[in-house]
């Protein structure tokens, strides 16, 4: 079948790609939290509070986001890993 990956090493490859992606996502949204924290300690104009609440919003829609990647990660992805090495191995 065109485009159909049957190399584990490859499955493999995104596989660790996503868990850095997620890594690295949470690790952003974590020091930009901290850095809008550090601002809104001794800036208080209201507009950037407004800002910072719909920030905080936005930060908290992407953990379930990360919560389904490591899932899909470690789920299907890892199977799918396995069953094409069991299957080469053949």
């Amino acid at each position: 079948m065109p485009g159909m990956i049957n190399d584990p090493e490859a499955i493999q490859k995104f596989r660790y790609q996503l868990v850095d992606l997620v890594d690295a996502l949470r690790k952003q949204l974590k020091r930009t939290d901290e850095a809008m924290e550090t601002v809104a300690s001794s800036w208080k104009d209201a507009q950037f509070a407004k800002y910072r609440d719909e920030f905080a919003k936005d930060r908290d829609a992407f953990e379930p986001l990360c919560r389904d990647i490591d899932e899909f990660e470690s789920g299907p992805l890892a199977e799918l890993q396995s069953i094409l090495e069991q299957y080469n191995d053949l």
